[in-house]
């Protein structure tokens, strides 16, 4: 019997306002079994309001000093090294939106905790500093709920927040449920610099031998942790988005891993890169979102956890592999 599942949005750059999933969610949507399309709830996180309003009056400054001209591609790139800047762990809540962020997300899935609902698998789907955003708040679920409280008295009260939060929660709050990752346009590997490759780890190892990784959930039984699948697509052209298992050797073992190239310019765009760089790269980074063959492995991964429970000859899916690693790079 097919099971319910939650998916949860968190953009990255280009967006503006809090509706920015409609048009993935309705395309995911009809790629569902009709029998499953109840069962999958779909969520947001917005936070773009925390920055976006201090680069547009920047910008609208040097417009209207016409210090240069202020084009799409001038906001993109404002945007993203905006966007990660605010985004970077202080010790001071006050000098960072990183918490900030990471509470915007949190509240999303306690309203997704309200509905009673503590073992439903969830399924984060981001797009470029999204993909950061769910990285390393998963990460951070994982590492505070497994510290005491002598630990947690040498951390700021943001933090210790973090941890009332997920103190006594339901395996959902706590992230034991994850079951799926979809990254778009990642720009995880531009945060790895600082630390360098051999002090990098994947969201599926952990620190300490006797601390469960934070993915797949430890809450997931075997036939759900079978299925889970960490979906990270990019396209040569995104100058913002990059594959993972270049980071170093945990993240190339990484079997749960998948790199996938795809043409989200568009196949005219792929074609003529070369000749208008600013403008197909533009594409490339804000054009995932629509793009046939993320929808499609987004849609094929929620049916594969959702069906878990159905015996083989009705999960009617039998086209979910993991893709070749010849397939996984071929541009569609």
């Amino acid at each position: 019997m097919a099971q319910p599942v939650a998916i949860v949005f968190v953009h990255g750059i280009h967006t503006f306002a809090p509706g920015y999933h409609v048009g993935m969610q309705a395309a995911i949507e009809a790629r569902l079994p009709k029998r499953i399309r109840d069962l999958v709830t779909f969520r947001s996180v917005f936070w773009a309001e925390r920055v976006r309003q201090r680069q547009k009056e920047y910008l609208d400054a040097v417009g209207q000093k016409n210090l240069f001209p202020v084009t799409p591609y001038r906001s993109l790139v404002v945007q993203g090294l905006g966007d990660a800047a605010a985004y970077q762990k202080t010790k001071s809540v006050r000098n960072s939106c990183y918490y900030e962020i990471q509470a915007d997300v949190r509240a999303v899935l306690e309203t997704l905790d309200g509905d009673g609902l503590p073992e439903r698998p969830l399924i984060f789907i981001g797009h470029s500093l999204g993909c950061h955003i769910i990285s390393s708040f998963i990460w951070d679920v994982n590492t505070i709920k497994n510290w005491d409280a002598a630990r947690l008295a040498q951390e700021g009260s943001e933090v210790r927040d973090f941890a009332d939060y997920l103190k006594n929660g339901s395996p959902f709050r706590r992230l034991d449920t994850l079951a799926g990752l979809v990254m778009m346009g990642s720009n995880m590997p531009l945060f790895t610099f600082t630390f360098g490759p051999s002090r990098i780890m994947p969201i599926t190892t952990s620190r300490a031998p006797d601390e469960h990784p934070a993915f797949p959930g430890k809450h997931l039984d075997a036939g759900m942790r079978a299925r889970a699948r960490w979906l990270n697509y990019y396209s040569r052209n995104d100058l913002l988005g990059y594959p993972l298992k270049p980071l170093n050797d945990a993240y190339a073992g990484e079997p749960l891993l998948q790199d996938i190239e795809v043409a989200s310019e568009g196949a005219f765009l792929r074609v003529i890169g070369h000749l208008s760089q600013p403008a197909v790269a533009f594409k490339a980074h804000t054009g995932y979102w629509n793009n046939r063959r993320v929808v499609r492995g987004a849609a094929d991964l929620i049916t594969s956890i959702a069906t878990v429970g159905e015996p083989a000859q009705k999960r009617g899916f039998a086209f979910w592999r993991r893709p070749k690693p010849e397939l996984a790079a071929a541009p569609s």
